[in-house]
């Protein structure tokens, strides 16, 4: 009896689930752009959320998992740029849709697995804002235009696993130093994102540009 109740249970029970990506990646990151039209510089915080679709495979790299993925989001960016009359008064709001596509590795794949690295482009037209303060002899106001921005990067969230092992490596081999050691290293695990921007915006309160970037943060 108790060998044919096993044997049903075996039978009627959930086969594991196979191993799949993460459906949602987020990221924040800083940004530094230089307009081709004036020379100066806009800096301010990027936020992307997307959502995933690809199947694990494999591939000629020497991963265990690998393939390409497809993410759909929003992402923000707000910044602020030096003008005329003033220092660092000139805020610049962009925001839209993205979509990505990535190629992502990893020798991890246990249930929702976030790839060990990816190397992706992505493509995202934007609504802009840019806003500048009344003064006494400048009047502010806001305007609006279009933009377009395209992003080449890479996320090694190899990288982040790797230093937080090391962490706790060191946490416990009890050193009198954990914490002057283990503070910085665990602040640096999270620095994984690095991307190159291209951007093409109309005419707001700045004239239409061109404008190159690079961002690094943290992506998940």
């Amino acid at each position: 009896m108790t060998t044919a109740t096993l044997l049903a249970l075996v039978l009627t029970a959930a086969p594991p689930e196979p191993g799949r990506w993460f459906p949602v990646s987020a990221r924040g990151g800083f940004t530094a752009f230089l307009s081709t039209a004036t020379g100066s510089p806009t800096i301010g915080a990027d936020l992307e959320v997307l959502a995933n679709v690809g199947t694990p495979g494999t591939g000629p790299l020497p991963f265990a998992h690998q393939g390409f993925v497809f993410s759909a989001g929003l992402r923000g960016f707000f910044g602020g740029s030096p003008w005329t009359a003033c220092d660092w008064c000139l805020s610049r709001l962009t925001v839209g849709p993205v979509a990505r596509l990535s190629y992502v590795v990893s020798d991890r794949l246990e249930g929702a697995t976030v790839p060990d690295a990816a190397l992706w482009l992505q493509v995202s037209p934007q609504l802009v804002r840019e806003s500048l303060p009344d003064a006494p002899l400048m009047p502010g106001g806001s305007r609006l235009a279009f933009a377009v921005r395209v992003d080449l990067g890479v996320t090694l969230v190899a990288w982040t696993l790797s230093l937080f092992k090391l962490v706790g490596l060191i946490h416990d081999e009890g050193s009198v130093e954990v914490g002057a050691a283990t503070l910085p290293l665990f602040a640096l695990a999270f620095i994984n994102h690095l991307a190159l921007s291209w951007e093409w915006s109309g005419a707001a309160v700045s004239m239409s540009s061109h404008r190159f970037g690079a961002t690094i943060g943290s992506s998940f």
